[in-house]
């Protein structure tokens, strides 16, 4: 019994003898692994952080670019839209629509854009027409009474009128004679285009024509343009039309002194009744 107790302590020995070195040389291989450099990776999140920043910054700014330049579209198509596609037809005239042509004028108005219109003394459009206004000089108390560098029609069945309301006071700024016509239609009618009109500008002189005449070929090309025939088969000449353009300049003068100069008095019936109106209330 002693024998065999003697023999289990001696393998209990060996055995731990046994394990000991497997540690010890585990521990070596495990450090030549390292000194080798062959060691297991391991996962930085720092790095795969920065990358993640670094993918989302730039996927933010092109999407701002996208953002920006899908404005700046739409910015450029707004600019492009002219403000005749905005306009619709009225049922009924503007308020502010003064002075106002009678049927007579109306008759002569179309007749002298239609005459404008062969001879291209004429702007067409609101864009055209604010830009043609524009160009005139200013009137001023020191300027006098100076010939007017143009007529404004405008069309008083219009919606929205927000569109051509700033046309009375432009034209008073620059001394350009006004009137308002009934119909849009009527007016891009007799202005010779494929759509209504809402403002024209007639010029007091034609197309303009180059220096005298040095050949028989100019001397054609200038009666040509001095004279057209219009849809009626008359021929318009440049004269007459001036003639016309100016007598239509003088209407409109004196229909804004009838319809207008009053309001900007204070001296018009309707504002003389509303005052008295409020006086009786007020006593």
């Amino acid at each position: 019994m002693a024998a065999e107790d003697r023999v289990e302590v001696v393998d209990d020995k060996k055995l731990k003898k046994e394990k000991k070195s497997k540690d010890k040389s585990e521990k070596k291989d495990k450090k030549r692994s390292d000194n080798d450099g062959v060691r297991k990776e391991k996962k930085d999140k720092k790095k795969d952080k920065v990358k993640q920043d670094k993918l989302a910054r730039a996927l933010d700014a092109h999407l701002q670019a996208d953002a920006a330049a899908s404005f700046e579209d739409d910015q450029d198509e707004a600019a492009e839209v002219d403000p005749e596609d905005m306009i619709k037809p009225a049922e009924e005239l503007v308020p502010f629509a003064l002075p106002l042509a009678d049927d007579k004028a109306h008759k002569k108005i179309y007749k002298l854009v239609k005459k404008g219109a062969k001879l291209k003394s004429i702007h067409r459009g609101v864009k055209e027409c604010e830009k043609a206004i524009k160009k005139c000089p200013p009137k001023t108390a020191a300027s006098g009474e100076i010939p007017a560098p143009g007529l404004v029609i405008i069309a008083a069945d219009i919606s929205p009128m927000d569109v051509i309301m700033h046309f009375p006071v432009l034209c008073e700024e620059h001394g350009v004679p006004y009137l308002y016509v009934r119909s849009r239609a009527d007016l891009g009618v007799a202005a010779c285009t494929k759509r209504a009109t809402s403002v024209v500008m007639l010029k007091p002189e034609g197309k303009k024509i180059g220096g005298a005449a040095s050949s028989d070929t100019k001397g054609k090309k200038k009666d040509a343009d001095a004279e057209m025939e219009d849809a009626d088969d008359k021929k318009v000449s440049a004269e007459d039309y001036l003639e016309a353009w100016k007598d239509l300049a003088k209407s409109a003068e004196k229909q804004w002194k009838i319809q207008v100069q009053p309001w900007v008095k204070g001296t018009h019936p309707l504002q003389i009744a509303d005052r008295e109106k409020a006086r009786q209330a007020s006593s």
